[in-house]
């Protein structure tokens, strides 16, 4: 029973002498939970906010523009998708200096991983070479091939798509540089490198051989 009261003594002691750190360790954790449900709530109601914003933006023709370019400044996730949404509709009007720039915006995120960041570079890359031949222009060259720079060399499956867009970036500066396919020798290289690759999957070698075929015999 001495031993009992000792330990209750001893606690209450203990409890008094430390009355005042304890307190203020349970209110900087009230304050502190306080803080984060309000953070929480304000950015739930945010994120809602910003959503219905975003979808009705899809929905509404005449604005869309405008709520995008508002949405995309947000940091959460339907600012990426504004920005892609912004994209696709620049895409559809050949606005592509301005698609060029949005592609930056999201493939230099660092919050991005490799995946994601590749899957947008192999798309920039197309969309741009693309471009180049509908404004019969070499200004986008740079910015291509660093969004083929930014494919990921360890993901497997876009290994042979990086490759293709290596191939292709440079039929595109022959063709818009009006040179001779059959007499660059670094074209060639590459399409024999692909072509002979194990690595390089047969839907891609079979593309690549069909535009070598056109480029050597038309």
């Amino acid at each position: 029973m001495s031993i009992k009261n000792n330990f209750i003594n001893n606690f209450q002691k203990f409890f008094y002498k430390n009355l005042r750190n304890i307190i203020i360790i349970v209110l900087l954790f009230t304050i502190t939970v306080i803080i984060f449900q309000s953070y929480n709530y304000f950015a739930i109601q945010d994120l809602k906010k910003t959503s219905t914003s975003f979808f009705n933006s899809i929905n509404t023709d005449d604005k869309t523009l405008l709520e995008l370019n508002k949405i995309k400044d947000k940091s959460n996730i339907f600012s990426t998708l504004s920005t892609l949404k912004l994209i696709q509709e620049n895409n559809n009007k050949k606005n592509f200096t301005v698609s060029n720039e949005l592609y930056k915006e999201i493939i230099f995120n660092k919050k991005l991983d490799s995946l994601y960041k590749s899957s947008v570079a192999v798309h920039a890359a197309y969309t741009l070479i693309n471009g180049s031949y509908i404004e019969n222009s070499i200004k986008f060259f740079e910015d291509i091939s660093i969004y083929i720079e930014n494919i990921s060399d360890e993901l497997e499956n876009y290994y042979s798509i990086k490759k293709e867009l290596e191939y292709l970036l440079l039929v595109t500066e022959i063709d818009l540089n009006k040179s001779k396919y059959k007499n660059n020798s670094k074209v060639i290289e590459i399409y024999n490198s692909i072509y002979d690759s194990d690595k390089i999957s047969s839907s891609v070698k079979e593309r690549v051989k069909k535009i070598h075929e056109f480029q050597i015999y038309k």
